[in-house]
C-alpha cells in the first residue's frame, strides 16, 4: 500500500467522494479523510461549505487538515512563486517538484477538486473508477516532510 495525498479535479466533487468511499468500503483502498476546495477566480483556495471550517477539519483529520490549513493560508500565495524555494529551505528543488506546489497547482482557478488522503495499493484503481478525471498524487511522507519545514520555518509568535 502507498500512503499517498491524491487531488481530483475534472469529476463532480459528490461522485469522488462517492467512490472513494465505495473503494474504501469494499478494501481496496483506505480514505483515512477527504475535502472539497474550490479555487476562486483570484487564486485563493476555500474549503466547501459541506467540509467546514479549516479548525473543525483540522480537529477531525490532523493529517490531511494540515495541508489543507497551509494551502488556504497566507502561504498559498506562496506557491507560484520563488519564496517556496525559500520559505521551504528547498534550495535543491524547483517549486514544481515540491510536494505542495505540485498539489495545490492542480486545482485551477474557477476549479473545484476533492483533497484526500489514502493509503491505496493500486494507484491505477482511483483512475479507472473515475474516468475523464485528473488524479493527481504525491506520497504522504513528501507532503509531511514539507509541512513539518514550514512549521520549522515560520517566525515563532512571542
Amino acid at each position: 500500500m502507498a500512503e499517498n495525498v491524491v487531488v481530483v479535479t475534472g469529476a463532480e466533487p459528490r461522485e469522488v467522494l462517492d467512490v472513494l468511499g465505495a473503494l474504501d468500503g469494499a478494501g481496496s483502498l483506505e480514505l483515512r479523510a477527504a475535502a472539497i476546495v474550490h479555487r476562486g477566480a483570484e487564486g485563493k483556495l476555500s474549503l466547501d461549505h459541506e467540509t467546514g471550517d479549516a479548525v473543525s477539519f483540522t480537529d477531525k483529520h490532523p493529517r490531511l487538515g494540515a495541508l489543507v490549513t497551509l494551502l488556504l493560508g497566507p502561504i498559498d500565495t506562496l506557491l507560484f512563486g520563488n519564496q517556496l524555494v525559500s520559505l521551504y529551505g528547498a534550495a535543491e528543488q524547483t517549486p514544481e517538484e515540491l510536494a505542495i506546489g505540485h498539489l495545490a497547482r492542480r486545482v485551477p482557478a474557477g476549479g473545484t477538486a476533492v483533497i484526500a488522503d489514502v493509503d491505496e495499493p493500486d494507484p491505477g484503481l482511483l483512475e479507472a473508477r473515475l474516468p475523464g478525471a485528473t488524479v493527481a498524487r504525491r506520497p504522504y511522507e513528501d507532503v509531511e516532510r514539507e509541512i513539518e519545514a514550514s512549521r520549522e520555518g515560520a517566525p515563532e509568535n512571542g
